[in-house]
């Protein structure tokens, strides 16, 4: 490792101002700042390897780099998770974090047995042990087991940088084979996450901090606004493309068209193609995720309602279809405001729009009537039914 006072280490860390913001969940907002990194590079390059080199690097058992995660992550490797918001990120690198210290399964993959570090920028000291409290009895059901292989550090509301936190670890002679950052854009408060310079300098800080540790690192982040479901997923994380093209691993989760399942793909510079998975986040499995293996992965279309919604629609069409039995209803703000209160539902003309569509077939809308308003009645031969 190298010391403190490596010209070259402490240039490159206190080239960002990484400033801990309490409130804001995004960086689009925020001030744009440059990054100024000296272009005098003090860090040796690495000699040029000739082909009896490389092989003899590659077949020496003590250069290969273990998998953590089966089938995704090495020692020593950078793995970014992105989703929507409230898609579960945090709650999976808990699960994450808690599987990897006991060796379990995670999302469905194997995990290697590590010491791992979690890095909270975000959450309360109490809301972050409450919830490594509640996946830990899940896990193992209802019975928390001593665990010395998993340490959590509560940052959140304090300014501090990757240089302070080495120092820390350090001078404490803590090693960590896995250390997860949540989340990413608590570390690059104040940078434009469109900017692929700022960007790249902040991943560059990262993966200085894995060489310093010999940990592979973890880091959240979100996707950019609106339905992603047809962008290739590597890109579907906010901001610069850096995010698709430097780390060694990207997992992405998505929202499946069933009501609380997500579709989870993985992309690995060092792994063979693995298929997607489609995991079960509920009331039922919460706090954690449950591999369904009997299910295709296929994703909510935008525009597409949930499973839950296509559920209420249908109830309120069929209520609709009641309401006209009795009698016509004239007027559309008269036919919402009957279902409302029929139905205790949240309803506007978008959502009554879809209900008719959903009964175009049974109900005639005769436009022009009582002060030109829209007449809605039961269609002659279902008012026997």
């Amino acid at each position: 490792m190298r010391p403190e006072t490596d010209p070259y280490y402490k240039a490159q860390l206190k080239a960002v101002e990484l400033e801990y913001m309490l409130d804001s969940p995004t960086v689009t907002n925020m001030p744009n700042r440059s990054i100024e990194v000296s272009n005098d590079d003090p860090k040796p390059l690495p000699d040029i390897m000739s082909f009896g080199q490389c092989m003899d690097y590659a077949t020496n058992p003590a250069n290969e780099l273990e998998e953590i995660i089966e089938g995704c992550l090495h020692e020593g490797c950078k793995m970014i998770i992105s989703g929507s918001s409230k898609a579960g990120k945090t709650w999976s690198l808990i699960n994450l974090a808690i599987a990897a210290s006991n060796g379990m399964p995670w999302l469905g993959m194997p995990v290697k047995q590590s010491k791992v570090l979690y890095l909270d920028f975000e959450l309360k000291k109490y809301f972050g042990t409450d919830r490594i409290k509640r996946v830990a009895k899940a896990m193992f059901k209802g019975e928390i087991k001593p665990n010395h292989h998993l340490d959590y550090w509560p940052l959140r509301g304090h300014r501090a940088e990757l240089l302070d936190l080495l120092t820390k670890i350090r001078a404490e002679k803590r090693e960590y084979d896995l250390i997860i950052l949540d989340p990413y854009y608590k570390l690059a408060t104040g940078i434009d996450e469109n900017d692929a310079k700022a960007v790249g300098e902040i991943v560059n800080l990262i993966e200085d901090f894995s060489e310093e540790t010999g940990a592979a690192i973890v880091f959240a982040h979100h996707f950019s606004k609106g339905n992603k479901s047809e962008t290739d997923h590597i890109d579907r994380a906010s901001g610069s493309g850096v995010f698709a093209r430097d780390p060694d691993a990207i997992l992405t989760l998505t929202s499946h068209e069933e009501e609380e399942h997500l579709v989870l793909e993985t992309t690995s510079r060092n792994c063979p193609f693995s298929p997607p998975k489609v995991l079960e986040f509920s009331a039922d499995t919460f706090p954690l995720f449950q591999h369904k293996p009997d299910l295709e992965a296929k994703f909510r279309k935008p525009g597409q309602p949930s499973t839950i919604q296509k559920k209420i629609n249908e109830a309120l069409s069929e209520k609709f279809l009641e309401l006209l039995k009795d009698k016509p209803i004239v007027g559309r703000e008269r036919a919402i405001a009957l279902l409302k209160e029929q139905t205790n539902n949240r309803i506007d003309k978008h959502i009554f729009a879809k209900i008719l569509s959903e009964i175009k077939d049974k109900v005639d809308i005769e436009k022009g009537g009582h002060g030109n308003q829209t007449t809605y009645s039961l269609r002659l031969n279902l008012k026997g039914e």
